[in-house]
C-alpha cells in the first residue's frame, strides 16, 4: 500500500505541528522546552496525538513525526514539570523519539497513509534555533555528518520503527554542508526514500549560506564526490518554511538549472509557512507583523500546483504547510488538490 501511495502524482503533507500546538491548543513553548513540539513525546501524547488525527482526517497522505527538533542534547537540556533534577539520558531519549512513529502511524486510524519521520536542520536545535541564517558557530560539515548520523541512527537501528516509516524528511536546511551532509547520510540507507527541503528566509536566489541554486541543485541530484558508483538520490527536493510569494520564482529555479545541467527533476516537495506577512522572532520566540495576505493560502497553493503540473518538469508533488498552517488550511488544500483530477 506505500509503495500505491508513493507513486501518486500528487500527495498532501500534513501542516505546523508547532504552531498548531500554540494557537489551538494553548501549548506554551520556551527555552524550558528546546525540543519544541517534541516536547509532547514526553508529557503530553493526548494533544499530540489529537492534532495529528486532525491533520490526517483533513485529508493528509502523510504525517510527520513530532521529531523536527529532537536531539541528544534538547532532551538532556528539557525542564520536565515533574522532575526537579534528573536530565533524559540518550536511551530515554530514544524511546521517546521512536515513540513518535507509532503516534504518527496511529494518527491514520487505520486507514492507509504515510509516515515521514521529520529530522530538522542543526540549527532547530540551537537555542535561539539558527535554520534560518545557518549560523551554526564552529559546525562544519564533518560535524553535520555525525549530528545527522547519530540522530536517524536511532530509528535505523530499531527493525520496527524503521518499517513504519515511510519516508524520512529532511526540512529547513539553510547550508550547502548540511545538505552535502544528508546526502551522505542517506547513501548509507539506500532502502528508504527521502526528501531533502530547504529555506529561503532571506532572498529568492539563494540560500541563507549565499549557495546559489546552481550549486544547490547540483549537490542535490549529482553523486557526492568520491562517494559510491550508485548514487541513492533524494525521491524529492524542494523548500519549506518559507513565504508563499517566493515559491514559484523559486520553483522556476530549480527548473532552469536542471534544463541548463540536463539532470531531471524528481519530485517537488512544497510546503510554504501561512504566516503572511508575519515572521518569527527567534529570540523572542513568537511571530511578530501582519498575517494577511491578498488570497487563501490555499488558493495560492492550488495556482502553484497548475502551473507545476503544467509544465510536467517533475516526477510528482507533495503539497502541505508549514508554520501557522492548520488542519483547516490542509483541508482546504485537499479540496483544492482533488478538484485539479
Amino acid at each position: 500500500m506505500a509503495k500505491e501511495l508513493l507513486d501518486k502524482p500528487i500527495l498532501v503533507l500534513d501542516g505546523g505541528l508547532g504552531t498548531t500546538l500554540e494557537d489551538e491548543h494553548g501549548i506554551k513553548f520556551s527555552f524550558k522546552t528546546p525540543l519544541w513540539s517534541s516536547h509532547l513525546l514526553i508529557e503530553n501524547t493526548s494533544t499530540l496525538r489529537k492534532v495529528q488525527q486532525d491533520f490526517a482526517s483533513a485529508g493528509a497522505d502523510i504525517i510527520l513525526t513530532a521529531t523536527y527538533q529532537s536531539s541528544f542534547d534538547g532532551f538532556e537540556n528539557t525542564k520536565m514539570s515533574n522532575k526537579d533534577d534528573d536530565s533524559i539520558g540518550l536511551e530515554e531519549a530514544r524511546k521517546y523519539m521512536l515513540s513518535a512513529v507509532d503516534l504518527a502511524r496511529e494518527a491514520f486510524v487505520g486507514r492507509p497513509g504515510l509516515v515521514a519521520l521529520s529530522l530538522g536542520a542543526y540549527g532547530a536545535t540551537m537555542i535561539p534555533s539558527t535554520e534560518y541564517s545557518g549560523a551554526y558557530g564552529p559546525m562544519n560539515g564533518d560535524d553535520l555528518f555525525k549530528f545527522h548520523m547519530d540522530r536517524i541512527s536511532t530509528f535505523q537501528d530499531n527493525q520496527k520503527a524503521w518499517q513504519e516509516i515511510d519516508l524520512v524528511a529532511f526540512e529547513t536546511l539553510p547550508r550547502i554542508d548540511e545538505v552535502r551532509a544528508v546526502v551522505n547520510v542517506m547513501q548509507t540507507t539506500a532502502n528508504k526514500p527521502y526528501w531533502i527541503s530547504c529555506v529561503f528566509p532571506n532572498d529568492d536566489r539563494c540560500l541563507p549560506d549565499g549557495t546559489t541554486i546552481d550549486e544547490l541543485i547540483e549537490s542535490l541530484l549529482l553523486p557526492p564526490k568520491g562517494g559510491a558508483r550508485h548514487h541513492h538520490q533524494p525521491w524529492a527536493i524542494g523548500i519549506n518554511c518559507t513565504k508563499i510569494h517566493k515559491i514559484s520564482k523559486l520553483i522556476n529555479a530549480f527548473e532552469n538549472t536542471s534544463k541548463r545541467s540536463s539532470l531531471d527533476l524528481p519530485r517537488l516537495v512544497l510546503y510554504p509557512d501561512g504566516a503572511g506577512n508575519q515572521v518569527y522572532d527567534t529570540k523572542l520566540q513568537q511571530w511578530v507583523g501582519d498575517n494577511s495576505d491578498q488570497k487563501p493560502w490555499d488558493l495560492q497553493m492550488a495556482d502553484i500546483i497548475q502551473e507545476v503540473t503544467q509544465r510536467g518538469a517533475w516526477k510528482g508533488i507533495v503539497v502541505g504547510g508549514c508554520c501557522k498552517t492548520t488542519p483547516y488550511h490542509i483541508q482546504q488544500l485537499r479540496k483544492r488538490v482533488d478538484a485539479l483530477k
